[in-house]
């Protein structure tokens, strides 16, 4: 009787507050089925909200701050943007998460969420088990069926496949936007520039999943990331290596290393945004650099 009478008490404490319509998952890459779960939260009458996890986790799609910031992009305000630690999380048992965390910590009237989301102790609740709980305290649930293109169902553990194999240009069908990485430009070898073909050299980011290794045409954005949004300055076309560069000596650490078409000027310490189009050919060893420097002509005929 005294656990149903502070629970009352508590529910009667979350009147004042504005009620939300949350947006549950992981959100990794903010694909089109991520995309249609939040546009399901932002098309309510409450204010929308969303409940995300951060960890280190492998084989990202892309990294926190840039997910962060695609979810922004859509129309949702940071300051509704609710991150836990997975730890704190997935020990709870599914009531536990839905009356303390969805309920008393986010006042949700409404919970949406995709048709495969798990949560509770052990990940063994569902949809299901999510509406039935929702019911019972008084909200609503938006289950967001499957997103298809072609046929396939859209979801993460795909397009990390996709990008595994370099299938790059299905993977980004599937994104609803080009796969890319985003990081400062770093000091390299300089070999680029003694044939011709200046490059710029990025580290590659830390969780997230690697491509396969090899050549991509790709899409060069300067000057994308200033006063908190993704702000595109000047955008040109480039080709760009993902890999470990054997020819100029092999080492263990990937890099991402990006000819662009058209610019001449110094990059170093600047934040740059390159966006993969298309998988030209694995990355190999060359016998010399004039050897390469034909290969990099051949690449180029790929933009044209």
């Amino acid at each position: 009787m005294k656990t149903a009478k502070k629970r009352m008490v508590n529910l009667m404490k979350l009147t004042n507050r504005r009620l939300t319509s949350v947006a549950l998952g992981y959100f990794d890459g903010v694909h089109l089925g991520h995309q249609a779960v939040l546009k399901a939260a932002l098309n309510t009458e409450y204010e929308p909200a969303v409940l995300t996890f951060r960890g280190k986790f492998k084989g990202n799609l892309n990294i926190n701050n840039y997910r962060f910031e695609m979810i922004k992009s859509l129309g949702i305000d940071p300051y509704q943007t609710y991150t836990y630690r997975l730890s704190d999380i997935k020990n709870l048992e599914p009531e536990e998460f839905v009356l303390k965390t969805l309920l008393g910590e986010l006042n949700a009237k409404i919970v949406c969420c995709g048709y495969d989301f798990r949560f509770g102790k052990g990940g063994w609740a569902g949809a299901d088990e999510l509406t039935k709980l929702c019911n019972k305290f008084g909200m609503e649930t938006i289950i967001v069926p499957p997103v298809e293109v072609d046929g396939v169902p859209v979801n993460s553990t795909f397009i990390r496949q996709l990008i595994a194999e370099g299938d790059i240009k299905k993977a980004n069908k599937f994104l609803g936007y080009e796969h890319f990485y985003m990081g400062y430009v770093v000091g390299g070898n300089k070999l680029g520039r003694t044939i011709g073909f200046p490059t710029i050299n990025q580290e590659f980011p830390l969780f997230c999943v690697v491509p396969r290794f090899g050549v991509y045409s790709s899409r060069v954005s300067i000057g994308v990331y200033k006063d908190g949004g993704f702000k595109e300055e000047q955008v040109y076309d480039g080709i760009t290596n993902i890999g470990v560069k054997p020819t100029a000596g092999s080492h263990n650490n990937v890099t991402i290393e990006t000819h662009i078409v058209g610019y001449d000027g110094d990059l170093y310490d600047e934040l740059v945004k390159v966006s993969l189009v298309d998988f030209i050919r694995p990355e190999r060893k060359f016998d010399s650099f004039e050897e390469l420097k034909k290969q990099i002509d051949e690449d180029l005929k790929w933009l044209k």
